[in-house]
């Protein structure tokens, strides 16, 4: 058992984590300078702390300083090693092609999911050049039961385990279609399960539609996903889902 000492030790390690990412959120949000009494007014930071902590990222070359009339501005440093890291990501390297193609395919919106514990994260996000469409960004994360990628995700793991997660799950009504009742979600996973992919329409937004069918890379749990406007989608979902039982079963191998 961890000492009371090294439990706040830990704590305090996770929050400056996460106030690293605030700051580096907060800049993309409102691509602007912001000088250091704004950021901790927004981002809720006492000011020795964001002094240190700003000044700790301009020693490391992640912030620059315009002056005090306006403050700190990222440098190019984040996006050089973001995209270093994205170059050489195994499974965005594997997928990226397949999920443009499918983008192409369809006119909609493809991604790449995978389970993290009892969420959905998107790992990789395709949107098509047009006004109306399915809206996600890399990073999301989105709740199991309401996502066609999270039941899809769901259906590849034994029935112990899908209870277990299931059990585990707030069953929280994003629309009046949201399934939130247990044992009717079990039942539309296996009817997911019979037909090879998994719809949801209008579950988490209402006006949209998902269909996601899922596959294993190695001991790991992937979906890929196509979205859009209900109006678009509905009569091209069962065609949309065999494209998709071919085009995981390639990457799964």
């Amino acid at each position: 058992m961890k000492s009371p000492q090294a439990m706040t030790e830990r704590t305090a390690g996770v929050k400056s984590a996460v106030r690293v990412l605030d700051v580096l959120e907060f800049f993309a949000r409102t691509m602007e300078p912001a000088t250091l009494a704004r950021l901790c007014t927004e981002l809720d930071m006492p000011k020795s702390s964001g002094h240190a902590l700003m000044e700790t990222l301009r020693q490391q070359g992640y912030l620059y300083w315009l002056g005090k009339h306006h403050g700190y501005y990222p440098t190019r440093r984040w996006r050089d090693q973001g995209e270093a890291i994205t170059r050489h990501d195994p499974i965005l390297s594997m997928a990226s092609e397949t999920l443009h193609r499918i983008s192409s395919e369809t006119g909609e919106t493809a991604i790449l999911a995978k389970r993290e514990e009892n969420h959905v994260l998107y790992l990789e996000v395709v949107e098509p050049d047009r006004t109306l469409r399915f809206s996600a960004y890399a990073g999301q994360i989105k709740p199991m039961h309401s996502a066609a990628s999270g039941r899809a995700l769901l259906a590849l793991i034994d029935s112990e385990e899908r209870n277990k997660v299931l059990r585990q799950l707030k069953l929280v009504a994003y629309s009046d279609r949201t399934v939130t009742d247990i044992n009717r979600l079990k039942q539309v996973i296996v009817d997911g399960e019979a037909a090879g992919y998994h719809v949801a329409i209008g579950e988490y937004q209402s006006d949209t539609t998902a269909i996601a069918v899922g596959f294993r890379f190695g001991t790991e749990c992937y979906a890929l996903l196509v979205g859009g406007p209900t109006q678009r989608l509905e009569g091209h979902i069962e065609e949309i889902g065999h494209m998709l039982i071919s085009r995981a079963a390639q990457l799964a191998g």
